[in-house]
């Protein structure tokens, strides 16, 4: 019974992920838009969405870790591909693995600038969506060791290599971002909305929306042809039971 029961939460998980694409659209839909000059005429704080060009914030532009790039914003990730080794029925088997080793995101705020004004995402280590990726890069553990004029791959280890990602928002890169907008410190400034999500994308409004609701069809349908194949599955067994 330990088959059908991986199915049904496959296919739960399935379209438990279109649930929330269909919400983040949702909510992307009934969100307004407004200017930096309308947030700062508010005297509440309000969720709303921003659309305007990303600008370094108050400490200035960053450098991505990898590439040495300029940016507003960067994700660096390193993962570790290496061989397992298991003994079963006394027999060893050997599969190759990888891990995250190494995930981080740029701690610095970055601003919005949309002509009327500047606003600071205070992003928190938030997802990203649609960032430029600025390195993929994979790097075979060992050293080269050049003997009798041939050149050979040394590697005394179960480390394979190293795969090493970079993605980046550039400044004067278009960005559509919406969360909890307002004042503070007499900065304008927005952050994660309680009970909503917090979205901010370096794809447009409309390539987001769009995406989302492909991601959404395919969660829906991939859930409900899973489930049912678990069904039929179940029935077939219990007819040859």
């Amino acid at each position: 019974m330990i088959a059908p029961v991986v199915v049904f939460v496959i296919g739960l998980g399935l379209l438990g992920w279109g649930f929330f694409r269909q919400r983040k659209r949702d909510v992307m839909d009934a969100t307004p838009t407004l200017t930096c000059a309308e947030i700062a005429a508010g005297a509440q704080p309000v969720t709303c969405e921003v659309k305007g060009a990303a600008t370094p914030g108050p400490r200035g532009a960053v450098r991505a870790p990898f590439s040495g790039h300029e940016c507003v914003w960067y994700r660096a990730k390193v993962t570790v591909r290496y061989e397992h080794h298991e003994y079963r029925d006394g027999k060893r088997h050997t599969t190759t693995r990888e891990r995250t080793v190494h995930d981080d995101t740029c701690p610095v705020p970055f601003g919005v600038q949309d002509g009327t004004g500047q606003i600071l995402v205070l992003h928190e280590g938030a997802s990203l969506d649609g960032a430029s990726q600025s390195v993929e890069r994979y790097e075979p553990a060992g050293q080269n060791v050049n003997l009798f004029g041939l050149n050979l791959r040394v590697n005394f280890s179960n480390v394979k290599g190293h795969r090493y990602q970079e993605w980046i928002v550039p400044p004067g890169q278009p960005m559509y971002v919406l969360g909890a907008a307002g004042v503070q410190d007499r900065q304008l400034t927005m952050r994660r909305p309680d009970g909503s999500p917090f979205i901010i994308s370096a794809i447009s409004e409309e390539q987001l929306s769009k995406r989302l609701r492909i991601e959404m069809y395919i969660g829906y349908i991939g859930g409900g042809v899973v489930i049912a194949g678990g069904l039929i599955w179940l029935a077939i067994k219990a007819l040859h039971g």
